[in-house]
């Protein structure tokens, strides 16, 4: 199941939003993503993991500090039983524009860059810690 990797569309959510709904509208669309793109047999993890999210925006992006926790949320009991497992936290913005060599990308990224809108790009992996 390790590397577990998916992409989702459209701008993140803070974490200091005011819209309560929409945060958590925002968490169950991670959250649905991630469980389509895991085995039927998958079951958490209990190992400790490395997150790497990579946030692609259009403009105007978001503090990246404020994007992570919403989707780390969505992940738990999913992907890994408990957030204290995360031995490492990588996250990235990108700006999302025409000209990106989408060659220099995985296909699963480049795939969804190709429909030119901000979106998020998670993979998980088991730590060697």
């Amino acid at each position: 199941m390790f590397p577990f990797e998916f992409t989702v569309f459209g701008s993140p959510i803070s974490l200091q939003t005011n819209n309560r709904a929409l945060l958590q509208s925002w968490k169950a669309k991670v959250r649905k993503t991630a469980l389509s793109h895991l085995p039927t047999d998958a079951i958490p993890t209990r190992e400790p993991v490395i997150v790497e999210i990579v946030y692609y925006y259009k403009s105007a992006p978001l503090d990246i500090d404020d994007i992570a926790k919403p989707i780390l949320d969505a992940l738990n009991l999913l992907v890994y039983i408990d957030k204290r497992q995360i031995t490492d936290l990588i996250i990235r913005k990108r700006l999302l524009y025409p000209s990106l060599d989408k060659d220099k990308f995985p296909p699963a990224i480049a795939l969804a860059l190709t429909q030119n809108q901000p979106l998020i790009f998670v993979k998980v992996e088991i730590s060697s810690i």
